[in-house]
């Protein structure tokens, strides 16, 4: 009877310690965090989303996701959080470079994320010269609190310019000379964003139909378009004989192709002004 009794004490006493977990974990104030993982390592956790304009060149504006996540029990109605920009770590413009963000944004009734969407613009034509960053912080608001140091902030840095990939000089028999206009270029007519690292018998037919692609394109820019009305891209008179290209939903952003009278054909200019061939 007194084991009895010993074990039935016990586990009173761890009910009761239990119950009281219980009651301490439910009573915590629920949080908010950003839910930023690593898809090569989910050990690490990036600080920063990285974008260019410069790869998407029928966009004029665009929207990045930040993934938010409560820490906390899900609840069966709308719940609000809200989201700052700190200043001090801000060089983008509201209006010129992003959209305002709103007062408040919602976590839905039953959920435990929702992804917040920062929308950003490209129409700025420093952005071909430099990059801009938003640096955001999560605050408490009055259902939710923030007390995750550390998964409270998140950074968005984009621009509309190119730096030189690596992949260049392992075709630059076929591509050329680098210059950002010229990687621009191929990004819009070429097929692809990119090309492989390394040359072997599988991928060069492939790279050959990407490169060839280019090379017609750059070899007569006005038959390409009529040839290729699928592909969005236009040309119009810019005056002196004289064509602007451009993609047909993002007008903002062209290219002048000037008439050389001595072959009679026409050229892109590079950033430095050198004829793009």
């Amino acid at each position: 009877m007194k084991k009895l009794f010993i074990f039935g004490l016990f586990g009173a006493v761890c009910l009761s310690a239990c119950k009281k977990a219980i009651e301490l974990t439910y009573q915590s104030p629920d949080n908010v965090y950003f839910d930023f993982t690593d898809p090569k390592d989910e050990k690490e956790r990036p600080d920063s989303i990285s974008y260019s304009f410069a790869l998407f060149p029928d966009k004029s504006s665009d929207t990045i996701l930040l993934p938010v996540r409560i820490a906390g029990m899900r609840k069966s109605v709308a719940r609000k959080f809200k989201l700052t920009v700190i200043d001090s770590a801000t060089t983008a413009v509201a209006g010129t470079h992003y959209k305002a963000l709103e007062a408040e944004y919602t976590i839905p009734a039953d959920s435990g994320a929702v992804k917040v969407p920062i929308i950003i613009y490209s129409t700025d034509a420093a952005l071909t010269t430099k990059s801009v960053r938003m640096k955001f912080r999560l605050v408490a608001s009055a259902d939710f609190a923030v007390t995750t140091i550390g998964f409270d902030t998140a950074k968005v840095i984009f621009s509309n310019r190119l730096e030189q990939p690596t992949w260049w000089n392992t075709w630059a028999g076929e591509l050329g000379a680098y210059s950002r206009v010229k990687h621009e270029l191929f990004i819009r007519t070429a097929g692809t964003i990119d090309l492989p690292l390394t040359q072997n018998g599988e991928v060069i037919p492939k790279v050959l139909y990407h490169t060839r692609r280019f090379r017609s394109f750059l070899n007569d820019p006005i038959a390409w378009v009529a040839a290729n009305p699928q592909e969005g891209y236009t040309v119009e008179a810019a005056g002196g004989g004289n064509y602007n290209f451009y993609s047909i939903a993002n007008p903002a952003k062209k290219y002048l192709l000037e008439l050389n009278p001595a072959d009679n054909r026409y050229y892109f200019k590079d950033e430095n002004g050198n004829r793009i061939v």
